[in-house]
């Protein structure tokens, strides 16, 4: 039986790298460009360096928002320039994102919208809805779950993108000076990508094939290496293989400033857009300020529960291929507070 399973597996491989590769500039980024969270949060698999999720954390690795406790909603926005391209100089994309928790589990929903037809970074109109479902085994491990359907429109040409995703976590706690050290591993987009299109892809110009990467396999850590009362920095490193032909490193670096202020930097290495001179090396700069506010009695929010919640605004910026800037800014809404207080248990009788 260990022998099939293994067969099945290699066969598996061989027949997912046998699809040709030749994403556009920022192809295997695609659902990541529409947010400041998603520009600077360096793909992490592992929730980032100090953690944080969102609803559209789920597209790195389902897993992710397991132990979230209260709902969220967030919008977010991004424009691309090409400062070298007067005909199309202007890009964008938007999403919107809604996360709920069960007593079965945490559900999120995601809509993504990416409009870039610049000669520098050639992503089309892309239309995308992602929804997840995650579930905590114990305290420290979690798995997802999640499905995605895509439309590319180009040129009058339109592709379909559906697929499924499935996701690893494991808070394995502090480990020697790493604080809060956590590993995660995902495999995305099994299923159909985009197959040929009309876009640039990387490869000398030619047409755009099968991206984002088939059965693309990501795993990565993250841990705080300073944890103090108002002082937290924190690291993470995640390693993803797109349709098994490509290598791509992502690295990043957060502070937190008094549980409120955060700062965030990361760094991308993608094997294959560097060796078809499609580089993409500047690091991304991101903002983040967290605070809490008081619903007044009688409103919506206070007559469910939620007369204290909590709303964190963000922006990020990157340098991207050749002559692109990306701005990004983006809000997200947590219904109520984090519940902080240990469970009480009561004996019988007890009142």
């Amino acid at each position: 039986m260990m022998k099939k399973n293994v067969l099945a597996a290699a066969l598996l491989i061989f027949s997912v790298a046998a699809f040709a590769y030749n994403p556009p500039a920022g192809g295997q980024n695609l659902f990541r460009l529409t947010s400041p969270w998603g520009i600077s949060g360096a793909g992490s698999s592992a929730g980032g360096g100090i953690f944080s999720v969102t609803p559209s954390s789920a597209i790195i690795n389902p897993a992710l928002t397991a132990f979230e406790q209260r709902p969220a909603v967030s919008a977010a926005g991004t424009l691309f320039h090409d400062n070298d391209d007067s005909d199309h100089s202007l890009g964008g994309a938007a999403e919107g994102g809604l996360l709920i928790p069960t007593r079965w589990g945490v559900g999120s929903f995601l809509f993504q919208g990416i409009w870039a037809n610049s000669d520098s970074m050639n992503l089309g109109n892309n239309f995308h809805l992602s929804g997840n479902f995650s579930k905590d085994v114990t305290d420290k491990v979690s798995f997802g779950i999640g499905g995605d359907f895509g439309y590319l429109r180009y040129h009058g040409d339109g592709r379909f993108f559906g697929a499924g995703n499935l996701g690893f976590f494991y808070n394995l706690g502090d480990i020697s000076v790493l604080k809060n050290f956590r590993i995660g591993a995902a495999v995305t987009n099994l299923g159909k990508v985009y197959g040929r299109t009309e876009l640039y892809g990387i490869d000398d110009g030619d047409e755009a094939l099968n991206w984002p990467g088939l059965a693309t396999f990501r795993t990565g850590a993250a841990a705080s290496i300073i944890d103090m009362e108002n002082f937290n920095l924190g690291f993470s490193a995640d390693v993803a293989f797109p349709t098994f032909q490509n290598v791509v490193a992502d690295t990043g670096l957060q502070i937190l400033i008094a549980r409120a202020l955060k700062i965030s930097t990361s760094w991308q290495f993608d094997m294959r857009e560097f060796k078809n001179h499609a580089k993409n090396l500047m690091p991304s700069v991101g903002l983040s300020y967290r605070f809490a506010f008081h619903s007044n009695k009688g409103s919506v929010l206070a007559d469910n529960g939620w007369a204290e919640s909590e709303m964190t605004v963000a922006t990020a910026w990157q340098r991207m291929y050749k002559h692109v800037d990306a701005y990004s800014g983006g809000v997200i809404l947590n219904l109520g507070l984090k519940d902080s207080d240990a469970p009480e248990v009561r004996m019988w009788g007890e009142k």
